[in-house]
């Protein structure tokens, strides 16, 4: 499907664009990762880009986060590869520092899925919002890089990689804040695209929504290769980690699209991943991620329409039963326990929350202004029969969101909702009785703290809390 181009300018602080981009200081170098596939890196802070040679001109992958970064790598990619016909600019997810450079090439034809337009078209409201979020993100990965440098030994490797690292974080939240120019795709398509370049096939395909709506995968069958984003394929994770915590997941579509690429007569050797595409990954080490995704669907749909409760399929699927395999894959000898096995869980949750109607998408979609409105819409659904399901991690969460904004009505109407639902649960009267301190309801505090406890008689937190309310 082709389109027309949109071009939104959001400009947060226009003077000074170019000087910052000046001023920014850059050391490339070429790196051949393949037959035909070369990356350009920015060696200083740590930046990639992969750039597809073929016969009919160069295919870019990406287009980072600004303008300024953008035409960096493009002057680079002209003089390392001693050419400049570039055939197209590809898209491969709908995130804005992954394609707010696409000014760059507003010259090129720029190919990306459908989602891009239905996201951002005529939203700059929602863009400059998503710009702002992005830099307080770079601030704060900047802030708690500097903290681990102090630990480290001045010039051992790993200070000199934080302080590449806090080099990258700097330059994204500068080049965000100093101008944001946007770019959407000019050509789109909803599930697969093949692109001719003349000595290579590139085949585009939709790999589904994965806290990202606009992922695309990339399969070139002469190289017997495939391009597939960080969102999906990562040293650091276990399965595509979703973004939002109650995203609507197509894992059904992920494992197809795997199992095409990764088995079967046509499968690739090879797989080209990671943050910056710049992982490059047997088949077998990609197949182990797939068959932990497959098997975790199945086990998790199994245990769902036999009634399990979530708490049962976090102790049968754990990594001391069902799922010990987890232990043999190289994410986590390369990670290790305190990080895979929290991954491990939040997959079980997010999977089994796909076969439910969560009423956290009731408080989502109705907007944290009208999070009292959203709970009694629930508590009469509820009422009525209804099969919404109430999650106590999700209602918990949100509460304490609203707790730390001070708005102690809403928060305390969600955590009520956890008390209802779930009387048992010594968690959620903890965390109502928290929010009912804070409001200053001490009174009830106390009785919630005591229930807690009631509940479970190793919560120490609530004996510690209800020595100081007592005093």
């Amino acid at each position: 499907m082709k389109g027309t181009l949109i071009i939104s300018v959001i400009c947060i602080q226009v003077m000074g664009l170019f000087i910052l981009g000046d001023a920014v200081a850059r050391e490339f170098k070429v790196r051949q990762l393949t037959d035909k596939l070369f990356s350009i890196e920015n060696t200083d802070a740590g930046e990639t880009q992969v750039v597809i040679e073929t016969e009919k001109g160069l295919v870019v992958l990406n287009s980072f986060w600004s303008e300024i970064t953008a035409q960096a790598f493009k002057s680079e990619i002209i003089k390392g590869m001693k050419r400049e016909d570039f055939l197209c600019l590809i898209n491969m997810v709908d995130r804005l520092d992954l394609f707010g450079g696409n000014a760059a090439y507003k010259d090129v034809t720029i190919i990306g899925h459908r989602a891009f337009w239905n996201k951002y078209r005529g939203q700059e409201d929602k863009i400059s919002t998503e710009i702002r979020d992005l830099i307080e993100m770079w601030r704060e990965k900047e802030a708690v890089a500097r903290e681990r440098l102090a630990g480290h030994a001045p010039g051992s490797p790993e200070a000199i990689g934080e302080q590449q690292w806090i080099n990258t974080c700097k330059t994204r939240a500068e080049e965000l804040e100093s101008g944001f120019s946007l770019v959407l795709p000019t050509e789109t398509f909803e599930d697969r695209k093949n692109i001719n370049a003349g000595d290579l096939t590139l085949n585009l395909i939709w790999f589904g929504r994965a806290g990202y709506d606009g992922m695309t995968v990339i399969v070139i069958p002469e190289l017997k290769l495939a391009i597939i984003p960080g969102f999906v394929l990562h040293s650091h994770h276990l399965a595509p980690y979703p973004q939002s915590e109650y995203s609507k997941l197509d894992v059904p579509r992920w494992i197809g699209i795997l199992e095409e690429i990764l088995e079967g007569n046509n499968a690739v050797e090879k797989v080209l991943c990671g943050s910056n595409l710049n992982e490059i990954w047997t088949r077998e080490r990609a197949q182990s991620h797939l068959h932990y995704i497959r098997e975790l669907w199945k086990a998790v749909t199994k245990a769902e329409a036999e009634g399990k409760s979530l708490e049962e399929l976090y102790l049968k699927l754990s990594l001391e039963n069902d799922f010990a395999f987890v232990k043999e894959m190289q994410v986590y000898k390369d990670n290790g326990d305190d990080w895979i096995r929290p991954q491990h869980q939040t997959h079980i949750r997010l999977f089994y929350l796909q076969h439910k109607n969560p009423a956290s998408e009731i408080i989502k979609n109705m907007g944290f202004d009208s999070v009292t409105v959203a709970v009694n819409k629930i508590r009469k659904l509820l009422a009525d029969g209804s099969d919404i399901y109430v999650e106590e991690a999700s209602i918990n969460a949100t509460g304490y969101y609203l707790l730390s904004l001070e708005r102690y009505a809403d928060a305390l109407e969600a955590f009520r909702l956890n008390v209802e639902v779930y009387p048992q649960s010594a968690n959620v009267f903890d965390s109502y009785a928290e929010a009912l301190m804070k409001s200053g309801d001490t009174g009830n505090a106390v009785i919630n703290y005591n229930k807690s406890l009631e509940l479970n008689p190793e919560n120490n937190n609530a004996r510690e809390i209800l020595k100081l309310l007592e005093k």
